[in-house]
């Protein structure tokens, strides 16, 4: 489809399709304050989001709207696209890359709609410039940041981002510990936990256990056992609680997780678990705050060849020992 004749033209109305999944979203955020700052305050910047991860949109100042998709069926789909063609937007930036979110750019009636240049899920038929480079070897963070190179605007260097935790109390001895992971080969084992869990409580720290609800939730009850001085919240905070609850973390435990790249988000130091995907790609040296990055099977699957849905090491995050996180954890601490 040819570009229209205002392609060129900075937009006034801009619209993001990111619906999805907590990584996702957060990896977006840095992308919305360059949008911002690089635009102007004059420009309406709106966000299209599941309903799940608007909670942690809707508060931000970077945006001027937030329109949550609250179904997945076709038909609730649709009607949405309905909605957003009436805001008249002239510019849609789809940093997702699926069949949905291509068709809701479509369906938004903006006349230039950019997005990737992967092509998942004949994402393209969507898009009048699919020119965002995304299949190279960067991560997910500066590859959306690709977006402010078409719009002919700087990108910027993440910064933390406060909105999500207010004045939140630093606690010192408060460490972080995100039981489970989206996959069994991403979950760092359970009998790895409770022996991490009884190191920091001898050493005076506070193991905060978080994670979702259902199988995460039921982990961390099992290390909760073992643990006199645990405090668990996992499966009992909301997203914005959670985002709180790692802004007072000292330090944050996670492998490749939705909530360990919100902790990079809100500025703690976080130790990130790897062997399954790559760090380069999806690692949480992103942020402004220190890290550590630990993967034991580094030569025997180089991170460059991965793929995070085919992990090649089973056990990969297991043969991260007890002693490496703990030692991470102190170097972070002091």
């Amino acid at each position: 489809m040819p570009l229209s004749p205002s392609s060129s033209s900075p937009p006034s109305r801009l619209l993001i399709v990111k619906l999805s999944s907590l990584g996702d979203v957060v990896h977006t955020l840095p992308l919305i304050e360059a949008l911002r700052l690089g635009l102007g305050p004059e420009v309406h910047l709106a966000w299209v989001v599941r309903k799940a991860f608007a909670p942690l949109v809707v508060n931000n100042p970077h945006l001027s709207a937030v329109h949550v998709l609250e179904e997945k069926s076709l038909s609730a789909t649709l009607a949405f696209g309905k909605q957003l063609r009436a805001e008249h937007f002239d510019t849609a930036l789809d940093p997702q890359g699926l069949f949905v979110s291509g068709l809701l750019t479509f369906l938004s009636g903006a006349p230039r709609r950019i997005g990737l240049d992967k092509n998942r899920e004949a994402n393209k038929l969507f898009l009048t410039e699919a020119s965002i480079a995304s299949t190279h070897r960067a991560h997910q963070v500066e590859k959306l940041f690709g977006f402010c190179d078409v719009l002919g605007i700087a990108r910027l260097v993440p910064r933390v981002q406060h909105y999500l935790v207010g004045d939140a109390p630093h606690e010192k001895t408060w460490v972080g510990c995100i039981i489970g992971a989206s996959t069994p080969d991403k979950t760092w084992p359970l009998a790895h936990w409770k022996a991490l869990v009884a190191e920091l409580e001898t050493r005076g720290l506070v193991p905060v256990l978080l994670g979702g609800a259902g199988a995460e939730a039921e982990a961390a009850a099992q290390v909760a056992l073992t643990c006199g001085g645990c405090l668990n919240l996992a499966g009992k905070t909301t997203l914005p609680e959670l985002a709180e609850a790692l802004a007072r973390c000292a330090v944050v435990i996670g492998a490749d997780t939705g909530p360990l790249h919100l902790a990079v988000a809100v500025g703690t130091p976080v130790i990130g678990l790897y062997g399954v995907t790559d760090p380069a790609r999806t690692g949480p040296g992103w942020g402004p705050a220190p890290v550590v990055i630990l993967d034991a099977v580094e030569k025997e699957a180089p991170p460059e060849s991965r793929r995070p849905r085919h992990g090649t090491i089973p056990d990969a995050l297991a043969r991260i020992s007890v002693e490496a996180v703990r030692d991470a954890t102190l170097r972070l601490l002091s």
